[in-house]
């Protein structure tokens, strides 16, 4: 046993005890400075994205089988092939349920770009699917670059049936479809004149979760060592 006197206080230190709390202490700091570079690693993404937001629109007219960086802001020009009008199912917004719209917009009769254009409102009918505008001619269109398979999880094998889908992606579009497809989905920003709703598209870094959770694993080593010296700490003329 170590003892040791500190402000009118005598601490004694027991072996089996004070290894305890020095192995949760250490376990604690450990999980807070992997919290701490998970918060510096997730801030350099941020900053590399903010960056990139700065540089000029990719003009992708001529995209190859190379995927632009994901969430660059991108230009292409071409004409809609309306009648490959795709519903991505079950698509919340502000508490109302709606379709994302995806529709190829392509540079030649079978090379195409995949966008998803916008969200529209459920008609509240399911056997009756809103309208969807789409301009003739020649259109060029702004936008965001996205995977060209989205993250999801499924639960049944009836993804692909009619105009109406559970997810979208490039691969099930062009099975479908016997387009060319670019390996990336667009999604589209800047004006809604043709009635789509259009959401901006940023990526969520978590960047302040990770701070939160590495003040909370130090919160938790500096507790184990206050309690760890209040359970040792005796008054002068108490027995150990």
């Amino acid at each position: 046993m170590f003892q040791f006197h500190l402000a009118r206080r005598r601490f004694c230190i027991r072996l089996w005890p004070a290894l305890a709390c020095l192995l949760v202490i250490g376990v604690t700091l450990s999980a807070a400075r992997w919290q701490t570079a998970r918060a510096h690693y997730k801030q350099a993404l941020t900053d590399a994205y903010a960056a990139q937001q700065r540089q000029p629109a990719l003009d992708l007219d001529q995209w190859s089988d190379q995927a632009p960086p994901e969430f660059a802001r991108a230009t292409v020009s071409g004409t809609w092939r309306s009648e490959v009008l795709i519903y991505a199912d079950n698509q919340v917004r502000d508490g109302q349920a709606g379709f994302l719209v995806h529709m190829p917009l392509c540079q030649t009769a079978q090379r195409c770009v995949l966008v998803a254009r916008g969200w529209v409102r459920h008609g509240g009918r399911r056997d009756v699917l809103p309208p969807v505008a789409s301009p003739a001619g020649l259109q060029r269109i702004e936008g965001v670059v996205t995977r060209a398979q989205p993250r999801f999880v499924e639960l049944s094998g009836d993804a692909v049936q009619g105009a109406v889908w559970q997810n979208v992606t490039v691969d099930r579009v062009a099975k479908t479809t016997g387009l060319q497809l670019a390996p990336f989905i667009l999604v589209q920003t800047g004006d809604a004149a043709d009635g789509l709703r259009r959401d901006d598209v940023k990526p969520e870094f978590g960047v302040e979760k990770h701070w939160m959770y590495a003040a909370q694993w130090y919160a938790f080593a500096l507790v184990t060592l206050v309690f760890g010296l209040y359970a040792a700490m005796q008054k002068e003329g108490e027995k150990s």
